[in-house]
């Protein structure tokens, strides 16, 4: 079966091919266990190019129709014929990119780890274990048995009214808050209510690698829209959302993984122009917001948008335990309902023991004191590496200077020879004992790029200085190119 491209239509070929296979493996015409013709031989009957027909075979991949295999091609996992497979679409995606993920780099076997740069789970030492557990004593003493009970699926009242007062904005109320199980949870809860398989969703690119695995397991196409320095190409974000099939544009204004970088007030407020005249949800991921160690703090997405339709999406993860597992969602009514009444079957509740112990770690004082902490060592472990990297790479080499949060961006310059300067630079430092992760990590195909993602989150200060010449001293390898000599022929 070899598809016929319509010259007119506006989809590009990939689409095209994607839908012509898809059609036939939902009509039954190609069966379970079927396999799709070779690349080679669409492309040519198609008259495209093979990447395209690659892009298409991805799609159905990503979507859970097909599997690609080495030496057999490409196999149709699940038609409109019946199908034995006691698995679900779901459960099938989420496993194939639960094997197929980036294994991270190690250090060779007996040779000493120099610095962490790739972690970014917060050090366990700057935990604070025993107010924490002071504050989980004090809720089972004075609310005892209650809080085994079944709690209010929303969250708890009094927790909601302090999540909704932090966040500074006017009008902010605790009907607008909905807790949940970490931020993890949060973003799931809104691909259920605001999308259905075969959506499409626009996301910035590199993004958080694991929304790009959960967006993949819902059945849902990621369309990527470029995004760097100067923040998100606004232009092709406008084509993007006039296609009639996204349904949802995923943003990390603040704080970005993996580049740590910030929209500012004029980049919030031209992108926020440009979605208001669409009726495009946003989903605006801020689950580093609270670690600004440096400048103001900026309005957020939500506030911005006139229409209602955004949904922020906040946790406790990165700013205090990540095992502690709370989140919230902060939405107007018509987005928030839903979302609640999806929770309720997914969970019923978030732990009521937790939200009242975090109430408790709230009204102590405890959160904020632990949070200046935490933002004086983020500042302090940021300044070094940026001092450290800048004095010793090479001049055309770039290092984001983040306002807050864990990470940062190496970024080697486009003149190195060959493709994937990130990719080997993560793999040549790992082979002196330092960790970061490729930028390949951050894109929806996987695609080389010539940065990497630094964290601070575990490397201890100490290491800092060692690990900063490696990652240049690699830098200076890659960016410098070999000598060559010049015989006189005879």
């Amino acid at each position: 079966m070899l598809p016929h491209l319509e010259a007119s239509s506006e989809l590009p070929p990939s689409e095209q091919i994607a839908n012509y296979y898809r059609e036939a493996i939902e009509a039954g015409r190609l069966r379970n266990g079927d396999r799709l013709p070779p690349i080679r031989a669409v492309a040519e009957a198609a008259g495209v190019t093979r990447a395209a027909v690659q892009a298409a075979y991805k799609q159905l991949s990503d979507h859970g129709l097909v599997e690609g295999t080495v030496g057999r091609g490409t196999t149709v996992l699940r038609s409109g014929a019946p199908d034995q497979s006691p698995l679900s679409p779901f459960a099938m995606a989420a496993l194939r990119q639960v094997r197929e993920s980036t294994t991270p780099l190690r250090t060779p076997a007996g040779r000493p780890e120099v610095a962490n740069f790739a972690e970014l789970n917060p050090q366990d030492s700057l935990f604070p274990l025993n107010e924490l557990r002071s504050c989980i004593d004090g809720a089972l003493r004075d609310r005892g048995a209650e809080l085994f009970r079944y709690g209010h699926p929303s969250g708890l009242p009094e927790l909601r009214t302090l999540l909704a007062r932090r966040s500074g904005e006017p009008g902010a109320n605790s009907d607008q808050v909905l807790v949940t199980a970490g931020a993890q949870q949060a973003l799931d809860l809104v691909l259920r209510t605001l999308c259905k398989p075969g959506d499409a969703v626009a996301v910035p690119v590199p993004t958080y690698h694991q929304m790009i695995g959960l967006l993949q397991a819902h059945g849902l196409q990621l369309v990527p829209v470029p995004s760097g320095p100067q923040g998100i190409d606004l232009g092709v974000l406008e084509q993007v959302l006039q296609r009639g099939n996204v349904r949802l544009l995923y943003l990390m204004p603040t704080f970005h993984n993996p580049t740590g970088r910030t929209l500012d007030t004029d980049q919030r407020v031209a992108l926020m122009e440009l979605v208001a005249r669409t009726q495009v949800p946003v989903l605006e991921d801020e689950y580093q917001s609270q670690l600004r160690f440096e400048g103001r703090d900026e309005r957020s997405l939500r506030s911005l948008d006139p229409r209602g339709l955004t949904v922020t999406v906040h946790s406790f993860s990165k700013g205090l335990f990540p095992g502690l597992r709370l989140g919230w969602l902060h939405a107007r009514d018509p987005l928030l309902a839903p979302m609640a009444a999806v929770k309720r079957f997914m969970d019923l509740e978030t732990s009521s023991l937790l939200q009242a112990a975090l109430v408790n770690f709230v009204q102590y004082g405890s959160l904020d004191r632990y949070l200046t902490r935490l933002r004086t060592e983020l500042a302090q472990r940021h300044r070094m590496v940026q001092d450290q990297l800048l004095a010793r790479l090479p001049e055309d080499c770039s290092i984001t200077r983040a306002q807050g949060g864990f990470l940062l961006w190496l970024e080697l310059p486009e003149r190195v020879q060959g493709t994937g300067a990130g990719e080997r630079l993560a793999a040549l430092a790992a082979e002196r004992g330092v960790l970061v992760v490729p930028g390949s990590a951050f894109d929806p195909a996987g695609k080389p790029s010539n940065g990497c993602r630094l964290s601070v989150a575990r490397v201890e200060p100490s290491q800092i200085p060692a690990g900063c010449t490696v990652l240049a001293d690699v830098a200076r390898i890659l960016v410098t190119p070999p000598a060559t000599t010049n015989r006189l022929l005879l």
